[in-house]
């Protein structure tokens, strides 16, 4: 269980008069209380079947309803959590026992998934418990299944059902230093992975081809190092020359000299994942490639020069973006030029440096800070960093040159 995140969710709930906050989402469940359920991260269709309850009252316990599948592995992950378990599919006996005769206390035939009514019993006596069964309490609303909304309302058929979901992404904001060093080793690894792909660049190749040769790369370097031992994936945005496409089935295309190679990439390392990028030019730079390489660079360095305490993040982007606008390309267009970062599965996470964002930086925040093009006659262009708030200024995470480097 993690207690900072616990005592800052309750210290909301009372401040909001909630009852108290039910987490549903793959990353809230994991941020809540360390584990990270396999069935609920990797597969959709599960999404609605865990759930951690985290009632106001610090006396009352924080429970998690989970499959006995997971029941071990959840204890070990959360060991200062009370657990619910309902049945799965998957036989759990030792081969010893499914030897034996059935006996007077044998178990009925498990569901073929899970059994909807048994899984409502045990959350109903789970929100019972945790004083959530009236009043009002919290959710992600935002991003719950119609169907897992109905399994609540069901639960708990006199509570008012409340959104969380911008409550939980601040205190999610402010890192731990043990969430940061996961960051950090998952920058480390990500930056393995470029440098691996673009030592073995060659004519004819694909965007297919450079993201393999990163997984490739990180693979090698987690393989090799128990500093990784906790990598679990990683994701690669590459491009080719022209190419800018982020979609798969995008039609490649093939590399020739001149030509800007970018990765927009990370890894995940203990559930954290991280977010960067570069870009480089293969054999030769081009003076239009350089000379929005340059552009765009200069910018990504004010708006990083402006992670420090104090600052309001809408103003980084008004500053970074005035400069393009300055500088020769008057009419670049974005949207936001970076982002907090964390445990979802999509690595982007609020708040976005955009024109609107009031969000005045604090220490221990992590931003992911770009301002990238994706023109289709240069080229595309990343240079993106992860950088801490420090206490009176940033740290850089990522450590790969911010040069158009020649490969």
């Amino acid at each position: 269980m993690n207690p900072t995140a616990i005592s800052a969710i309750r210290r909301r709930l009372t401040e909001r008069g909630l009852s108290g906050y039910v987490a549903a989402t793959p990353s809230n469940l994991f941020y809540a209380t360390g584990f990270r359920s396999y069935f609920v991260s990797e597969w959709w269709r599960m999404h609605g079947t865990v759930f951690t309850l985290v009632p106001a009252d610090p006396a009352a316990p924080v429970v998690l309803v989970v499959s006995d599948f997971e029941e071990k592995t959840a204890r070990a992950a959360a060991p200062g959590t009370e657990l619910r378990t309902y049945r799965l599919w998957v036989d759990l006996h030792t081969a010893r026992e499914m030897a034996a005769e059935p006996g007077p206390g044998h178990l009925p035939a498990r569901p073929e998934q899970y059994d909807p009514q048994e899984l409502d019993r045990v959350l109903t006596d789970a929100l019972r418990q945790t004083g959530m069964d009236r009043g009002t309490a919290a959710t992600d609303l935002e991003h719950l299944p119609v169907p897992a909304l109905r399994r609540l309302e069901r639960c708990a058929p006199r509570t008012r059902w409340d959104d969380f979901t911008d409550d939980i992404y601040r205190i999610r904001l402010v890192k731990e230093p043990w969430e940061i060093d996961r960051l950090a080793l998952g920058v480390e690894l990500s930056e393995h992975g470029m440098t691996s792909a673009v030592k073995e660049l060659a004519d004819g190749m694909t965007a297919r081809d450079v993201r393999l040769l990163y997984q490739a790369g990180v693979t090698a370097a987690a393989l090799n190092n128990p500093r990784f031992a906790d990598y679990t994936d990683n994701w690669v945005l590459p491009a080719v020359g022209s190419r800018t496409s982020a979609g798969y089935g995008a039609h490649d295309s093939r590399l020739t000299a001149g030509d800007l190679v970018k990765f927009d990439c990370g890894t995940t390392v203990g559930g954290y994942r991280c977010d960067g990028g570069r870009t480089f030019a293969y054999r030769h730079r081009t003076p239009d490639a350089e000379r929005l390489y340059t552009v765009l660079s200069q910018a990504q360095r004010l708006a990083r020069s402006m992670i420090r305490p104090g600052t309001v993040v809408g103003d980084i982007f008004r500053t970074a973006m005035h400069h393009v606008h300055d500088n020769g390309f008057p009419s670049y267009a974005r949207g936001h030029i970076g982002h907090s970062v964390g445990i979802d599965t999509f690595h982007e996470e609020p708040p976005y440096i955009s024109p609107t964002s009031t969000t005045v930086i604090e220490p221990g925040m992590v931003f992911a800070v770009e301002v990238p093009s994706y023109t289709p006659d240069v080229g595309a262009v990343m240079i993106e960093d992860m950088l801490v708030v420090t206490e009176d200024g940033s740290r850089l995470l990522h450590r790969l040159p911010h040069e158009l480097t020649v490969v």
